[in-house]
């Protein structure tokens, strides 16, 4: 019995200090799990809400006929950077894409797949993607990235960001589940459409607009943060029309420094670019500055798109000394020029004399050939890229590019920022 005694005594003497090791480390054990959890907490609550906007129901009807959009668009002023009146941003929406989905029904127990079309709008308050059945905004980033996308698709200072950035984006692989063979086609089709819809709608609200045809994919992607195997198609400044940045519509009382001297704009005899003669000749007048068009006849200039000009004066009689910018208009025919003597003559001659020399569309590949561009960054109608950089250039692909006195552009959408580039141009040129 005593044994027994001393046995069980010396059991309780060693469960005691085995117990105390344990109760320490179940301890330090709950001390570290209400850390952890605690720190958890900390990460957990700081996370933002992104949120929905709720668009207002669209209009159907307007006070502006398709004619006068149309004309409208001939003499757009620069978007200022106002945040637009959600009516403004729901009729963009609508036109864009909202009017070709249905809307969900309260009903529906399955809901409605999202086009393969996707549509963002970049607004002061972050990054939103465009749901059509809905009608609504869905925030997918919380900040201000406008200057940041302006950046990237036109790399020069002062460009104008615009109230709104729309830009839409296409999967070659949602499209091929419909069209197949034809995915790519069908998708440049519904792009082309979307953005006609919404510069036909921007005019309609009295809004203007910058177009952006010739994309930086990976610029946009990035800003944007496009999910994997969207591409962006067409990128569109929308905004009220602004007062200061505007040269497309200024009267020659606003602008700061008039600029007195003359322009020259050299035209092909056929198959002219319409809206490049036109707007960039319309653009420049209204801002005080005198032109006179040359080319290789006198009258019956006729554009691609049916329109026709009359000359001032024949492009051998034209001396560069009476101008302070040479200003070459594109289109098909502006193959004429490019092995012309007269042509390349005159645009040598501009450079030597240091004069602007600016070019739009196919017009760059003349300066190219004339051996004016050797080294400059350079921009034109993306066919036209090979024969540029073949003159020593570095295409861009930038709706509008300046290097010293060297102005160029893509195609007509970029006439207010390229006429804008000429006045700058010819500033420091006096």
């Amino acid at each position: 019995m005593t044994g027994q005694t001393s046995f069980v005594n010396r059991s309780a003497r060693y469960a005691q200090r085995l117990c105390i090791p344990l109760l320490l480390l179940v301890t330090l054990d709950a001390v570290s799990w209400g850390q952890s959890q605690t720190n958890i907490r900390r990460r957990t609550t700081a996370a933002p809400r992104l949120k929905t906007i709720q668009l207002p129901a669209s209009s159907t009807s307007g006070t502006i006929s398709i004619e006068q959009a149309l004309l409208g668009q001939q003499r757009l002023p620069a978007p200022s950077d106002q945040r637009l009146e959600s009516s403004a941003l729901g009729q963009l929406a609508w036109a864009a894409q909202g009017v070709r989905v249905p809307r969900a029904a309260s009903t529906a127990t399955t809901p409605t797949p999202l086009p393969a079309m996707r549509v963002y709008f970049v607004l002061p308050d972050g990054v939103y993607s465009y749901d059509p059945v809905d009608h609504s905004l869905q925030q997918v980033s919380m900040e201000d990235e406008r200057r940041t996308m302006a950046a990237a698709l036109v790399n020069r200072p002062g460009v104008p960001i615009g109230g709104v950035q729309i830009v839409l984006a296409g999967s070659l692989r949602d499209f091929g589940v419909q069209y197949g063979t034809h995915a790519r086609t069908a998708m440049l089709v519904q792009a082309g459409q979307a953005a006609q819809s919404i510069q036909l709608q921007a005019m309609g609200l009295g809004l203007t607009y910058l177009s952006i045809d010739n994309v930086n994919l990976n610029g946009v992607r990035r800003v944007i943060r496009l999910a994997k195997g969207l591409d962006p198609l067409y990128v569109i400044f929308v905004g009220y029309p602004g007062n200061q940045t505007s040269v497309a519509t200024a009267e020659p009382s606003t602008m700061t420094q008039p600029i007195n001297t003359r322009v020259l704009i050299v035209v092909p005899p056929q198959a002219f670019q319409d809206q490049e003669l036109y707007e960039t000749k319309r653009a420049l007048e209204l801002a005080g500055v005198p032109v006179q068009v040359a080319s290789t006849r006198l009258t019956s200039l006729t554009g691609m798109l049916g329109g026709t000009a009359n000359a001032d004066l024949l492009l051998n009689q034209a001396k560069i000394s009476d101008y302070g910018a040479v200003v070459f208009i594109g289109g098909p025919g502006v193959v004429e020029y490019f092995t012309s003597a007269t042509a390349l003559s005159l645009a040598r001659q501009a450079a030597d004399q240091k004069k602007v020399v600016a070019a739009i569309g196919t017009a760059p590949t003349i300066l190219a050939n004339a051996g004016i561009l050797k080294g400059a960054r350079v921009t034109g109608y993306l066919p036209e890229q090979a024969r540029i950089v073949q003159g020593g250039a570095t295409y861009t692909g930038n709706p509008v590019e300046k290097d010293g006195l060297i102005v160029t552009a893509t195609s007509s959408p970029a006439v207010p920022l390229f006429v804008q580039t000429i006045l700058e141009a010819l500033s420091q040129a006096r």
